[in-house]
């Protein structure tokens, strides 16, 4: 998170948030606070007073997002969208993480990061929403100008990490990889999600969603 005067931005993984860190601290000086996923369970006392925002993304498009950054990352091609989210949410057990071709760190790391919907991002350690603002990540131009003059900062995240995996692909990049029965998955696990993003209007900010300790490492 970043706590600015009077606002706090929640980074919700694959939403641009690196992007927009790097640009909050390397152009107006704001670093992050604390871990880079903490929730708004996470935010000190002092601070309660401010407006609370951040970004939701289409969830199945979403982890689809955090599948491809994995795989690159970690240097396996063997490992499909169904297998990945066939072993985070579906029957397979931690260990099958192994077949996919991934070491003991990986497997560790990636069977618990981010299963837990994205609306909890925004909970109170009670588990109610208290965020002012949510934005759509499918909107995030429009959204970072409506920023810009709420924050009286210039928040354009041009030139800012790097967007291979992000917004300006589009969503059709991503969907020759979804099967039914890795929506299935993912549509199970992160229903609120899926019902907080495709509502009509703004995205509601009145909802409760459980929240626990290390809420992005944790199953």
């Amino acid at each position: 998170m970043i706590l600015l005067p009077n606002h706090i931005f929640i980074h919700v993984p694959k939403t641009a948030g690196s992007s927009f860190e790097q640009m909050m601290f390397e152009r107006h000086g704001y670093p992050m606070s604390g871990d880079q996923h903490n929730i708004a369970a996470d935010i000190p006392t002092s601070d309660l007073h401010k407006e609370v925002f951040g970004f939701l993304r289409d969830p199945l498009v979403a982890e689809v997002s955090n599948w491809r950054y994995h795989r690159f990352s970690w240097g396996t091609s063997k490992m499909t969208f169904d297998e990945w989210c066939s072993w985070r949410y579906g029957d397979k057990p931690e260990e099958y993480g192994y077949e996919l071709g991934l070491s003991k760190d990986q497997v560790e790391y990636g069977y618990r990061f981010n299963v837990r919907p994205s609306a909890g991002y925004f909970c109170d350690a009670l588990g109610s929403c208290v965020a002012d603002r949510i934005y759509r990540y499918e909107d995030i131009g429009n959204a970072l100008v409506e920023l810009s003059e709420i924050l009286e900062l210039d928040c354009s995240v041009d030139g800012f990490q790097a967007m291979e995996y992000g917004w300006s692909r589009g969503r059709e990049a991503y969907e020759e990889h979804i099967t039914p029965r890795a929506e299935a998955l993912v549509s199970e696990a992160k229903a609120i999600d899926f019902e907080l993003h495709w509502a009509e209007g703004d995205i509601p900010i009145e909802y409760d969603c459980p929240v626990v300790r290390r809420y992005a490492y944790s199953r």
